[in-house]
């Protein structure tokens, strides 16, 4: 079983943008992919604000989460690094 379930994704020009939810921890985030721009963020969110993330993720890249080449969060590398 996978541990992301993905909730909703659209797909706006070169944008698609994808609600997820974990099912070990419950959290919830959106991620954002301009395919144009190659701009990538993943937002943790609150299941009060996940709709309105989903629909403007951009306007909350404040909260960005860099991502790795390999797709990982830097948070998630983090993690790992300081267990092993």
């Amino acid at each position: 079983m996978k541990r992301s379930v993905d909730l909703a994704t659209r797909h706006v020009g070169s944008i698609e943008v994808t609600l997820i939810w974990d099912r070990l921890d419950g959290s919830l985030a959106v991620s954002a992919q301009d395919g144009m721009t190659g701009e990538d963020l993943l937002l943790p969110v609150s299941s009060d604000e996940a709709a309105e993330v989903y629909r403007h993720p951009f306007a909350y890249a404040d909260r960005l989460q860099p991502r790795t080449e390999d797709g990982e969060s830097l948070e998630e590398n983090i993690s790992a690094d300081s267990v092993a």
